[in-house]
């Protein structure tokens, strides 16, 4: 038997046994689109920073050190970010799987002018804030599955929430 012509199979069954699996790793994060199957997926330097979540071509990062609304936010623009726009309900249950039972700041804030919520981009909230009580400003979700209003100057853990490269 020709030895070169077994090699030559061999090899070729090695490449497409590599390209196969390499596609399906890594086609929901070229393409943006998820895959509940996977749960939620950590991105180590191929589209998402080190240690960033990534999710439907968004990069999310959970800071475990707690901080007031604004300086969260400022921290989060440092980082090429902004605070968690939670606005589908994929990124409302992935980071909902990935908070657990801790509260987290998100990109949500009232504003007493226009008497409602808007997200950090100035687009409108249409879902429901827990816990509005005079002064209770910004919101947090987490520990109960839902918005619920916050002091923006009591410390907590947030999330940062940026496009991928």
């Amino acid at each position: 038997m020709k030895w070169h012509m077994i090699i030559s199979v061999l090899i070729v069954v090695a490449l497409k046994i590599i390209g196969t699996t390499l596609f399906l790793l890594y086609f929901p994060r070229i393409f943006g689109e998820s895959n509940d199957s996977f749960g939620p997926t950590r991105s180590y330097g191929t589209v998402c920073p080190r240690r960033w979540d990534f999710l439907q071509g968004r990069c999310f990062f959970l800071f475990t050190s707690e901080m007031p609304w604004d300086e969260s936010r400022a921290i989060c623009e440092a980082q090429g970010s902004t605070l968690a726009i939670v606005n589908t309900p994929e990124k409302l249950r992935f980071l909902q799987d990935i908070t657990g039972a801790e509260k987290y700041f998100i990109g949500l804030r009232y504003q007493p002018a226009e008497k409602g919520w808007r997200w950090i981009d100035n687009s409108v909230f249409n879902g429901n804030v827990t816990n509005q009580l005079p002064g209770f400003n910004c919101v947090t979700m987490g520990l109960t599955k839902t918005f619920d209003a916050a002091l923006c100057d009591t410390p907590h853990r947030w999330i940062c929430d940026k496009p991928t490269k």
